[in-house]
């Protein structure tokens, strides 16, 4: 199989996406054990053919009902040329097994299925400046009221945050002892934070934290300096030391749920069908041309 459908088949968990994700009811849901995520650098000026290529991949899995799910993502804030899509696992040994299946299934496309699926294949090349798969595990004391009901979000604020090698227990201590401590005392409930850590296709010590949200306008609210301000003195000054000594770099990025580029679950689906089984795009109709007047006749 083709390097770029393989890349896309990466993204693959049917049974731990159901579990964690497809059930229909209101409750909130746990974070997965584990997360692939996949970034793409989409070629410049390439975005909008992309994303449509995506969704003709999307539909062609729900077609075929193979069992690969994902989440896409767009950009909202960070970089405008990057796609990413995710996907919950229990185990890494249930992704291989899944990625054997689907590739077998997909491998045996016959007619149409089977030259839609060439086609995009060879599209894919021409898309692509670079793609990379990450594996991450879940650091539950790390993350903060991680709980959500993700199928009722609609953006994930990311924040890339590269902590010093030799560092990782100091910056585990800061975060349990005095952010989340002073997120309890600041009683910022509606605020929910699931940290992952990279264990594969990234550098060492890089940990990702995803915070969902239902609307941008949950950024208005300015939850860092409620949680500062949360803080005695002391902690302050243990907060910015930490920060200093433990932390090289940090970034955040925000992206928009994709519905039409995402392949979901029924029962997960199910809990807003009308965002997660929009219409397909359909191209505008041609106005019909109108025939010029006849010159009226000479005298």
């Amino acid at each position: 199989m083709k390097k770029s459908l393989l890349l896309f088949l990466v993204v693959i968990s049917v049974s731990a996406f159901s579990q964690v994700l497809a059930q229909p009811g209101p409750e909130q849901m746990s974070p997965p054990k584990a997360l692939l995520i996949v970034r793409e650098e989409i070629k410049p000026g390439m975005m909008g053919v992309h994303n449509r290529h995506s969704a003709e991949f999307a539909s062609l899995f729900s077609s075929m009902q193979t069992p690969n799910h994902r989440i896409a993502m767009v950009p909202i804030a960070g970089n405008e040329n990057e796609v990413i899509y995710i996907t919950p696992l229990e185990s890494f040994a249930e992704l291989e097994g899944i990625n054997q299946a689907t590739d077998k299934k997909l491998e045996g496309a016959t007619g149409a299925a089977a030259a839609k699926l060439e086609r995009l294949n060879n599209e894919g090349p021409a898309l692509h400046a670079a793609m990379r798969d990450i594996l991450t595990v879940y650091r539950p004391e790390l993350s903060f009221n991680p709980g959500a009901q993700i199928a009722q979000m609609r953006y994930f604020s990311i924040t890339t945050t590269h902590v010093r090698p030799g560092f990782d227990a100091a910056y585990a201590e800061y975060v349990q002892k005095v952010i989340n401590v002073a997120r309890q005392k600041a009683k910022v409930d509606n605020l929910h934070v699931a940290v992952f850590q990279v264990i594969s296709g990234a550098p060492g010590g890089t940990l990702m934290i995803f915070r969902p949200m239902k609307s941008l306008a949950e950024l208005d609210v300015p939850i860092g300096q409620r949680v500062r301000a949360a803080m005695t003195d002391d902690q302050r000054k243990d907060a910015d030391k930490a920060v200093r000594e433990a932390v090289m770099s940090s970034e955040v990025s925000t992206y928009a749920f994709a519905p039409r580029m995402s392949y979901v679950p029924q029962g997960f689906a199910s809990v807003d069908p009308t965002f997660w089984n929009p219409k397909p795009e359909t191209a505008p109709n041609p106005r019909p041309k109108r025939r010029a007047p006849k010159p009226p006749p000479a005298q």
